[in-house]
């Protein structure tokens, strides 16, 4: 009779410190929780950060440059290259075109025109 009463304060004893240990997740779930919503970031401040991350990135672009020999033959680097030359010449001539009839637009809305009526004719 004395292990059947000891067995049943262990299993009292062992199941108390598992519930401590889930409330004390569940504790820190929310205080997480809590931390991220409380914290409000001014719109500037995170235009500024993206703006600093891309300068920063500029500054890497050329550390690790690509050999495009190493992963494709010639037939396809020539292709490629024919497709940038036809892409970059019929985006000059969009913005040629929307120049002349919007010149009041500025060079950053010129761009996204021409971007778009090239992508939607290819």
């Amino acid at each position: 009779m004395d292990n059947k009463i000891n067995l049943n304060f262990y299993g009292v004893n062992y199941q108390k410190p598992l519930q401590d240990k889930k409330e004390a997740e569940v504790k820190e779930e929310e205080k997480t929780v809590q931390n991220n919503q409380g914290k409000n970031v001014a719109a500037d401040e995170v235009l500024n950060a993206m703006a600093l991350s891309g300068k920063q990135n500029i500054a890497f672009a050329g550390v690790n440059a690509i050999n495009p020999k190493d992963y494709l033959d010639e037939a396809s680097i020539a292709r490629i290259q024919n497709s940038m030359l036809t892409f970059t010449g019929n985006v000059e001539n969009y913005l040629n075109v929307i120049d002349a009839e919007f010149p009041n637009l500025s060079d950053a809305q010129k761009q996204a025109l021409a971007y778009q009526a090239v992508l939607k004719n290819m």
